[in-house]
Parts: structure tokens; sequence; C-alpha cells
């Protein structure tokens, strides 16, 4: 008959140096303090915006669909970007967007482009001051 050892445990935490559990609660620690840096810029962010859809008009236009989200009582433009299948930027234009039209909005444009475009998208929204 044999005996199990006594360093083997069934079930119980695996036999790690003290060294080795500092690194992995310095990790986590991290990882914790990253997560949290990031929620917290996020939620000062003063406009938020989501690319909906995009339809090609013709080889030469490109309707964007997208949602604008304003955090502050400010208008704000967007540069939307038409791109091509090497993903290469083949139109652009800007449009304002106005506060007072409310704090959520569904908005579309049309961009010319010098080719046939695969993509439409927001390239970035900034407050105007």
């Amino acid at each position: 008959m044999t005996t199990a050892e006594p360093h083997e445990r069934d079930g119980a935490l695996p036999q790690l140096s003290r060294r080795t559990w500092a690194l992995v609660i310095g990790g986590l620690a991290v990882l914790v303090g990253a997560t949290a840096w990031y929620a917290f810029v996020a939620s000062h962010e003063e406009v938020h915006w989501k690319d909906v859809g995009f339809s090609v008009v013709s080889p030469t236009e490109i309707t964007l669909t997208y949602d604008v989200y304003l955090y502050d009582d400010v208008d704000v433009d967007c540069a939307l970007r038409a791109l091509n299948p090497r993903f290469t930027e083949i139109g652009v234009t800007t449009q304002r967007i106005a506060f007072a039209d409310g704090r959520q909005q569904r908005l579309e444009a049309t961009i010319t482009t010098t080719e046939e475009a695969t993509t439409a998208q927001v390239q970035y929204c900034v407050p105007v001051e």
C-alpha cells in the first residue's frame, strides 16, 4: 500500500516562491490600476461617437451613419473619412454637430471620394472652442 507524499496535496494552491507570489500580486495591482485609470478617463470624455453603418452611393460618394453623444454643453466637429480596400484615405469631410440639437444624435453625412470606397468611419470628434 502506498501513501501520498506530504508535498502532494489535492486541490491545494500551487507551491510558489515568495518572489513569484509578489510578482503575481504586483501584476494584478497594475491591472486593476490600469482599468481604474481607463474608466476615469473614459468617464470624463467631452464627446463620444459610434459608427452605425455606411452605404456606397456611387463610385465617387459614400454615405456614413453614426451616433454622437455630447457630454458637455458645447458644439463639436467630427472628422469623417472614406477608405479604399487598402485602407488608404480617399475622402474626407468635417461635420459640425450642434449641442442645441440634443445630447444624443444620429447623423448621416455624404463623403465625396476620389475612387470607390469600401468603408467610411468617424476619425475623431473634438469640441469647438
